[in-house]
Formats: structure tokens, sequence, C-alpha cells
């Protein structure tokens, strides 16, 4: 009877540490991905700004800034959410800087809300919550 007590106690100990530490990564993971998230959203906010003054140089120059975030970002990206969300912004990203380089504001503001909608809607796709879980 001791030897079972003890079994289901140690069970119930490695059932517990293993929910904390899927919680913890989960946790952890969210948060990475809100902080980056956040990072690129404000760095594309600054190039819509610039380019609703028609600073092309400043926003080019932005752009690139983004597109070097972006690369170290999406390493660590691919590693936690589905790639053809990735390749959706890598995409928009680089047509983004193509109108850019031409001066198409009008093609710029749209390709820039299209990675605004991406990347804001990342972190509510892989946020902790029972949604995501069942």
């Amino acid at each position: 009877m001791k030897k079972r007590i003890k079994s289901n106690i140690k069970t119930s100990l490695i059932i517990l540490l293993l929910f904390s530490s899927i919680t913890s990564i989960g946790l952890l993971v969210n948060n990475f991905l809100n902080n980056t998230s956040y990072s690129l959203l404000n760095s594309i906010r600054v190039i819509q700004l610039n380019i609703e003054h028609d600073n092309w140089d400043v926003s080019y120059n932005e752009i690139m800034k983004l597109k070097s975030e972006w690369e170290k970002d999406k390493k660590i990206w691919s590693a936690l959410i589905h790639h053809d969300e990735i390749d959706k912004i890598s995409e928009n990203m680089e047509l983004l800087i193509e109108y850019i380089k031409a001066k198409d504001k009008t093609n710029s503001l749209s390709h820039i809300a299209v990675l605004k909608n991406y990347i804001e809607h990342i972190p509510e796709l892989d946020k902790l919550s029972l949604q995501n879980i069942f």
C-alpha cells in the first residue's frame, strides 16, 4: 500500500513538473513573440510616417534596418510559428522595399498595412490559451 502511494506521489510530481515546464516555455515563447512583434511594428510605424510625408530616403534607410532586424528574428520565429506566416512577412517586406525605391506611395502604404496585419496577429495565434490548446 505504501509503495502504491509513493508511486502515485512520484507520478503526480512528474506530471506537475512537466505541466509547469510546458507552461513556462509557452509563456517565454509568447513573451518573445510579443517583444519582437512590438519592435517590428514600431519600425513599420516609423516607415509609414516617413512615407506619408514623402521622406523616401529616410523610409528606405528604415526599411533596410527593419529587414536586418527581421532577418535575425525570423531565424528564431521559424522554430516557433508556421513557415507560411514567415514567408508572407518576408515577401511583403521585399515588395515594400521595391515600392519605396520606386517612391510608390499607394502601394507602399498598402503593403505596410498588410505587413502590420501579419505581424500583429502572430502573437495572438501562438498565445498560450485554452482555445489554442484544444
